[in-house]
């Protein structure tokens, strides 16, 4: 035991074990080390199962630096070889020019990048193609050091197309949660200075006219060069193919100022398909198309249709409309909401997109199938059919529940209070809590692999892998409480009699020792060197005769007379 004695911590000294009869009895260094060690190693072991229940599993890490991967400008510069800019969105028409202001809602999705960045973000040339480009929105990219980099906002200020300016990027998770809409801004303050914003939150501003890079005088606002309106764009930056899955994300709300005045964006054309000095050898696979009965509302990405380039996306309008709902449900019958769906007229081909679901807008007398059902990044409907004509209608997605029993390892006893955590397509997670019997039900999820990560307390934290594409019941084996006692308390039992048989045993051979009488110890005799009495050790003087004892010459020994062989004479009669 560690005691505390005046700020200062003291360690009692060990190895002495007390005994009944105030006596000690000491144990060898060696024992002392193997019982401290068998005795402490599971209680750290303990402990550390102890931190480990505390903490989260996943942490945005706050200490990682992205990776500045240019996003590029509507440029159509090609390179002839060497990385790809894919970009796909949309971008309005000349109602849209001499801009000074935009904003645009966009929502945050996740992509696995693959040393490249993914990017979604309102931008516009200023004043001449080939001129001044500023941007800003979010970005998944990668660390320095290779690591995941998800949902941070970012903005990006171009002098001219060619120059060297790298993005200024925000914290991981700065875009985040997944799946929330979030309106990024551009505004211009005067003098060629733009400034940016994320819900109304000041990230950052464009340079000034001392710094490099500076805009220019004339960066006050789009100008009315073909591209000079804004546009939303989804981008794969600096890629190597078109193997990327990228979105797709929603964006909405295109909202710009001209000479002061706020307004929707009336129209927009398709942007497509590559950005500044981007190597064209590889089509862009990415499309973009509006949401069915909403003008300025609007999917980029993967498994979107591309349209021409230049094709009018809104203002649209449905040809003989009708209204229908859609109702999703899971394979327990409970309501889901895709992020988004498509429907291909099997008549025609022609295909619409939704991102809700109640009294939307629908041709009427045609059938259509569900391509896409987008439940955490994967599509769970495939292949139903909807009718124009039905006024509601209900669809079954393969979104399913997995019930999760937590047992022992050894003993198959239910373990309560154990902590599930597994994490989703899209890098969402869901975490559920064990009851009593150990049971726990992790609810709607999509086909997929996961890990399950289960904490344990006082226990020991495991992961259990599995693939799954429908109900399944799923049992996980852990080190709970009553395994690591099984585990630990044989050894320590063991310690303990092997220490007590040594102390009995150490008992026993000292009882067994012969007694030895300890040795006299010879004081010399002293007498006084006047009347010849004895003197004690204590006596200072002689109380017969008054001579002080350090005055008293001692008188010799007496001699010892050797023994005679011979008998004793006899006393005269």
């Amino acid at each position: 035991m560690i005691e505390s004695k005046g700020g200062e911590f003291h360690t009692p000294k060990i190895g002495t074990v007390s005994s009944s009869e105030g006596g000690g009895k000491m144990l060898k260094p060696r024992s002392l080390v193997v019982i401290f060690v068998i005795l402490v190693g599971p209680l750290s072991l303990q402990s550390l199962a102890v931190v480990n229940h505390g903490l989260p599993e996943t942490i945005l890490n706050t200490s990682l630096s992205p990776q500045p991967i240019r996003q590029g400008p509507e440029q159509l510069t090609f390179a002839p070889s060497g990385y790809y800019w894919y970009q796909i969105g949309a971008i309005g028409g000349s109602n849209s020019f001499n801009v000074d202001a935009a904003n645009i809602t966009i929502r945050t999705v996740y992509d696995q990048v693959r040393n490249d960045a993914h990017s979604y973000w309102i931008g516009t040339s200023l004043g001449a193609t080939g001129g001044p480009f500023i941007q800003v929105g979010y970005l998944n990219g990668l660390s320095t050091t290779g690591q995941p980099y998800c949902c941070a906002w970012f903005f990006e200020t171009f002098s001219a197309p060619s120059c060297d300016c790298p993005p200024v990027i925000g914290p991981e998770g700065s875009a985040g949660p997944i799946g929330s809409f979030h309106t990024y801004s551009m505004v211009h303050v005067g003098s060629g200075v733009w400034y940016f914003y994320m819900d109304g939150q000041f990230l950052g501003h464009s340079p000034l006219p001392s710094q490099a890079n500076y805009l220019g005088t004339g960066a006050t606002n789009s100008g009315s060069c073909p591209t000079c309106a804004p546009g939303g764009i989804a981008e794969v930056a600096q890629t190597i193919d078109n193997k990327d899955i990228i979105g797709p994300a929603e964006f909405k709300d295109i909202t710009i100022r001209q000479t002061g005045a706020w307004q929707q964006m009336q129209s927009a054309t398709v942007h497509c398909c590559v950005g500044y000095n981007s190597n064209n050898a590889l089509p862009n696979p990415y499309g973009v198309w509006e949401v069915e009965g909403h003008d300025n509302d609007f999917l980029a990405g993967s498994n979107i249709r591309q349209p021409a380039s230049d094709t009018a996306l809104w203002p649209t309008s449905v040809l003989f409309p009708t209204q229908t709902s859609f109702n999703f449900i899971d394979r327990n019958g409970n309501p889901f909401t895709p992020d988004w769906i498509s429907l291909q007229d099997l008549g025609n081909g022609s295909v619409l997109y939704y991102t809700s679901y109640l009294s939307q807008n629908i041709p009427q007398y045609s059938t259509y199938k569900i391509n896409y059902a987008y439940w955490h990044g994967v599509n769970v409907v495939n292949d139903s059919l909807v009718s124009g004509s039905a006024s509601s209608q209900t669809i079954q997605g393969n979104v399913f529940s997995i019930p999760v029993r937590v047992v022992g390892r050894f003993y198959s006893l239910p373990v309560s209070g154990a902590t599930v955590l597994t994490f989703l397509p899209d890098s969402t997670n869901q975490t559920v809590e064990t009851g009593p019997e150990g049971n726990a039900t992790l609810a709607q999820l999509p086909p997929g692999s996961y890990n399950l990560r289960v904490t344990v307390p006082y226990g020991v934290q495991s992961v259990f892998r599995t693939s799954v594409i429908g109900p399944v019941n799923i049992s996980i084996p852990v080190f709970s409480i009553a395994e690591l006692l099984t585990v630990v308390m044989p050894p320590i039992a063991v310690a303990i009699a092997v220490v007590i048989l040594a102390l009995k045993r150490e008992q026993a051979r000292r009882a067994a020792m012969p007694a030895t009488l300890p040795y006299p110890i010879a004081i010399p005799a002293s007498y006084c060197g006047a009347c010849g009495k004895p003197l004690s050790p204590a006596e200072y003087f002689c109380t017969t005769c008054g001579t002080p004892r350090a005055r008293s010459p001692q008188p010799s020994p007496p001699q010892q007379v050797p023994a005679s062989s011979s008998a004793p004479p006899q006393p005269p009669e």
